[in-house]
């Protein structure tokens, strides 16, 4: 596993979260983060896992980038 950090800007909010995640690569890690951005709201995390389970999720960087288009995000390894 390598050490990722995942900025996510909250349109809501005006501002960029921050979140540190263990994953084995990027489209991992910003899955993971994105997990984290629904906070402590236990129902928003089982809607975001289900979404990211589904057969419609990319399957790639770009389609991330396509479908979270309204809320900007980005990862760099540390």
């Amino acid at each position: 596993m390598k050490i990722y950090i995942v900025g996510i800007c909250s349109s809501f909010e005006n501002q960029v979260k921050l979140f540190k995640v263990e994953a084995e690569n990027k489209y991992d890690a910003i899955k993971k983060g994105f997990v984290e951005f629904c906070g402590d709201d236990e129902e928003s995390k089982q809607c975001e896992i289900d979404w990211q389970n589904s057969k419609d999720y990319p399957k790639n960087l770009d389609g991330l980038s396509s479908v979270y288009e309204e809320m900007p995000f980005s990862v760099i390894e540390v």
